[in-house]
């Protein structure tokens, strides 16, 4: 298990790197576990609880074409990129600036 210190550091880390402009871990429910502190709570909670519904169809869309299980995804937008890593208990979000 991650101490809490690590956890800590990991969001820190992703955080530091160019062009991004928040992290969010949610649950599979879409209710924000943590984050970044540059992102307002109405942001964490809509990109929480839209991902988590989005990262559920992926789920099934991968599990009907017998592709195995969902790892990751990207949503390439005009404004940037969302990464999304989904996990068993779960899903880490970075919302990362287009070009970085």
């Amino acid at each position: 298990m991650i101490s809490q210190k690590q956890f800590e550091e990991t969001l820190k880390s992703l955080e530091s790197h160019p062009g991004v402009r928040g992290v969010i871990i949610t649950s599979n429910d879409g209710l924000p576990i943590s984050s970044t502190t540059n992102l307002s709570m109405e942001m964490r909670e809509n990109v929480s609880a839209l991902v988590a519904s989005l990262v559920g169809r992926a789920k099934a869309v991968v599990t009907e074409l017998n592709e195995g299980d969902l790892n990751f995804f990207t949503l390439d937008t005009s404004q940037g990129e969302i990464l999304v890593a989904p996990e068993n208990d779960y899903v880490l979000i970075v919302l990362r600036e287009k070009n970085k």
